[in-house]
This record gives structure tokens, C-alpha cells and sequence, in this order.
């Protein structure tokens, strides 16, 4: 229930954000077009970069920043140190620092009221800076940082730990200093809220769900935190009430239907496909639904999202590999056809083809020739409409579902599915780019499509046709 309301949090706070960034600039975004690389304004390593447009300062975080780091971490020289973990990775950072001692990088504030014990540290990426000094015989480049020791600080202070004083501020964020160091030495009025508080940043249950091993497995490859999550409660023997998944938070319009509703067949494909091959999901009341928290409207709510569950396995499996056989043969018309074209292209194409079927789908008026054309080329011109935003975020939700499958069939193993339908998707799959190159900016796709010289109005004629 912590890690949902967390969840929820964040995506209600997404929203939020969304929502006054439109009010701001109902028209659109205005953006920059420059091809230059922006210039740091300090020594800063983080925080750095002044040429941000304005109308794009608030916007919520990126959606698949996360995912987009663990590719380049899972070609690393770090593949090997790096881990997945269930929950919250905070607590296991804290949990290591406590006992292993070492320094924990991050963004967040409130690593500092985690116990890291006497030889944890914390150091902040808004810290980090390059300076340059001066010896005998050249000068040289250091990286600094500013380290905090929450041990030493809370001896310092004559305070028992930080969690007390954090504790303070919670219950009144406008407290003085000097008052809330005062009432840390008082008893607590409320020893039921103290708990509760500390169970937030306990790191004692940290190891109470273990990740299975596949789940974490550098030569398949990382799996996306959203789909890790989601397996590893359709994987665990005694699974809760509910099977969750969180869909990151797009940037697409809010006073239109989510984007991500143009991915829903795909989903549920997908979904369908891991009831079916995880064994252990399989109990004595079979999986009936997967509840998906995404945006509706301007609230976060959760949508149920039925599976083709019957009390037949074998009746099933046909509907699923139906399913994914329909999957595979648009794929293979847009490949196809545009053979030509480079692996991100067809994709795209994809994508366009899939929103546009959508709206004809649902009775509803599809996207312009003009919105789909700029979608493709990376738009013209200095403002990003709000239309051609969303067809952007419904690409994306696409092409990410597109992703959750390729990494899916990688978890369940197709070769021992023996499968062909899902050999025949998998292999159609094999030259799915990483996030990098299979969602870029505006700026990247409009070199791309000048290098490739792609064909709009057949690709517009392709995505519009029946």
C-alpha cells in the first residue's frame, strides 16, 4: 500500500505539472531548433545547461528516463555492478551504505534522513563540480563534491540521529531551526505517528521480497523497473488482491483521452502473454485482470484491463497467439514496405499506423496529414502544437509497449516456449532499437529524416490507408 500511494503520488504530481505548463501556453511549446550543443554556464556538472526553453521548464520528468539509463548502463563497463531491485532503491542504498560503508549519489533530500550508518555518506549531483588547479607542471581537472556524513552531523548538532529532526519538520515544515533541535529532546506526544514515520525510511525489510534471478540477468539484459514490477507479482507464489501496473506518465495534452489508450490492444497482448507463460501465476483462481494507473481526464485512476483468462488453458493460449499473430502481420506489411527505411522509421511508421487505427477504431477525428507528416520529420517551425504533442506521446506509448513485449519474450524464453508464434514476433522484433534511438528528440529526428530522406507522403498515405 506505502509503494502505491508513492506511485500515485508521483503521477498526480506529474499531472499537476502538466496541466500548468498547458495553462501557460495553451497554444503550444515553443522550441528550440538550434543544432548546437548548449553551454555550461559553470563547473557545475549537473544543473548546468542555460539554453532550456522556457515554455519546457516545469514540464513533468522525461518518461523513460529511467529505462533510457539502464540501457546505457547495460552496455557499460558498469553492466556487471548494476542491479535491479524490487521497490523502492533507496532503502537498498541506505542498506548498503549502512553496511559497507561508502558515499550514496543522488538527487533526492531524503537520503539524509535514511540511518547509512557511521561510514555512509551522501552527495548530491547538484554538487558535483570540476575544478581546475595548479601544479608545478600543469594544471589539472579535480571533481569536487560536497560529502555529508549524516553521522557526524547528527554528533555535531547533539542530536540522536537525523531521522528526529526530519521528523520535526514533517509535522510543521515552517518550524525554526532551534525550535525543532528543542523538540527532539522532548518525549513524543504521539508514539503511533513516529512509527509510522520510521517505517518510511526503515531499511530492515529490505530483502523480505527476493528479485528472482532472471529478473536481474545482464546477458538477457535489463528489464524496464515498470515490467519488473509487474512480473514479479505475477511470479511471487502468493500474490496480493491486485496486480498493478504504474504506465510512466507521458507529456501529451490534457484535455484530450490519454495516450496511452492507442497501446491498449498491444498491452493486453502483452499482458495475456505473460498470464499465460509465467507458471507460477497460474493459482487456484487464475488471473482475471490487470489494473493499470495511468491518466483519465485530469485524475489518476486505475483502469481494469481483462485478460483472455478461461477455465481452458489450451482455449487460451489460441486467443493469446491470436492476438500476437495479429501483431506480427502489421508489423511485417510496415517492414515491408518501407524495407528501406532504418529500423526507427519502420517503427514510427508503426506507431502513426497504430494511433491512426485507433481513432477510426473509436469513431473519433484523426490526426491531421500535417500533424502525422511533422511527427515524422520532427516538426518545422519554432512552436510545438499541442496537437502535434500528443501524436508524439501516442507514438511513444506505442513504441514503448512495442518494448515491454521484446523484453517479455527475452524474460520468458521463447525457445522453450516452443512457440512459433511468438518466435516469429521476437525475431520480428530483434532490430528494436534502444530507448536512445527509438524515441528521439525533435531535434535528432529531423536529422534523421534529412540523412534518410524518407518518403512523408507515402508513409502519410501508408498510415491513413484502411
Amino acid at each position: 500500500m506505502q509503494k502505491r500511494n508513492v506511485r500515485l503520488s508521483r503521477l498526480e504530481s506529474n499531472l499537476k505539472d502538466l496541466v500548468k505548463v498547458q495553462n501557460k501556453h495553451p497554444k503550444g511549446l515553443k522550441l528550440s531548433k538550434s543544432h548546437s550543443t548548449p553551454r555550461l554556464s559553470s563547473s557545475k556538472l549537473f544543473n548546468s545547461f542555460h539554453s532550456v526553453p522556457h515554455s519546457l521548464r516545469g514540464l513533468p520528468t522525461p518518461p523513460f528516463l529511467v529505462p533510457a539509463v539502464l540501457d546505457a548502463l547495460s552496455t557499460s563497463k558498469y553492466a556487471a555492478i548494476t542491479a535491479i531491485v524490487p521497490g523502492e532503491a533507496d532503502t537498498f542504498c541506505a542498506k548498503a551504505a549502512k553496511d559497507h560503508g561508502g558515499m550514496i549519489l543522488t538527487s533526492d533530500s531524503d537520503m539524509l534522513v535514511y540511518d547509512i550508518g557511521s561510514d555512509g555518506a551522501v552527495v548530491f549531483f547538484n554538487g558535483l563540480e570540476i575544478q581546475e588547479e595548479l601544479d608545478s607542471t600543469a594544471i589539472t581537472p579535480v571533481l569536487k563534491a560536497s560529502i555529508y556524513t549524516t553521522a557526524q552531523i547528527a554528533k555535531r548538532l547533539r542530536l540522536p540521529g537525523l531521522q528526529q529532526l526530519a521528523y520535526q519538520y514533517k509535522n510543521d515544515p515552517y518550524v525554526s531551526f532551534a525550535e525543532a533541535r528543542r523538540k527532539v529532546h522532548q518525549p513524543m506526544q504521539d508514539e503511533s505517528l513516529w512509527r509510522s514515520f520510521l517505517e518510511e525510511y526503515t531499511t530492515q525489510d529490505v530483502v523480505s521480497t527476493p528479485l528472482p534471478q532472471s529478473l536481474s540477468n545482464q546477458q538477457q539484459g535489463f528489464l524496464d523497473p515498470r515490467l519488473s514490477e509487474l512480473i514479479l507479482q505475477l511470479s511471487i507464489p502468493t500474490r496480493q488482491d491486485e496486480t498493478n501496473m504504474y504506465l510512466p506518465f507521458l507529456v501529451d495534452d490534457p484535455s484530450r483521452a490519454s495516450a496511452w489508450y492507442v497501446s491498449s490492444a498491444i498491452r493486453r497482448s502483452l499482458y495475456d502473454m505473460l498470464a499465460t507463460h509465467i507458471p507460477t501465476v497460474h493459482t487456484s483462481t487464475p488471473l482475471q485482470a490487470i489494473m493499470e494507473f495511468s491518466r483519465r481526464g485530469l485524475r489518476i485512476v486505475a483502469s481494469t484491463i481483462p485478460l483472455s483468462t478461461t477455465p481452458d488453458p489450451a482455449a487460451q493460449r489460441v486467443d493469446t497467439v491470436r492476438n500476437i499473430n495479429a501483431l506480427s502481420f502489421r508489423l511485417h506489411l510496415v517492414k515491408s514496405r518501407f524495407r528501406k527505411a532504418s529500423p526507427m522509421f519502420q517503427y514510427r511508421i508503426f506507431a502513426l499506423g497504430e494511433t491512426y487505427r485507433w481513432y477510426i477504431d473509436n469513431f473519433k477525428a484523426p490526426p491531421s496529414r500535417s500533424s502525422i507528416a511533422r511527427t515524422m520529420t520532427g516538426g518545422e517551425g519554432s512552436l510545438d502544437q499541442w496537437e502535434d504533442i500528443h501524436l508524439e506521446a501516442q507514438v511513444q506509448a506505442v513504441l514503448y509497449a512495442l518494448r515491454m513485449v521484446q523484453q517479455s519474450l527475452r524474460y520468458i524464453d521463447v525457445g522453450r516456449t516452443e512457440s512459433e508464434e511468438l518466435g516469429e514476433l521476437e525475431k520480428l522484433l530483434e532490430d528494436l532499437p534502444p530507448l536512445s534511438g527509438l524515441i528521439p528528440s525533435s531535434m535528432e529526428l529531423r536529422g534523421y529524416a534529412e540523412k534518410e530522406k524518407i518518403d512523408i507522403a507515402e508513409v502519410v498515405c501508408c498510415v491513413t490507408e484502411p
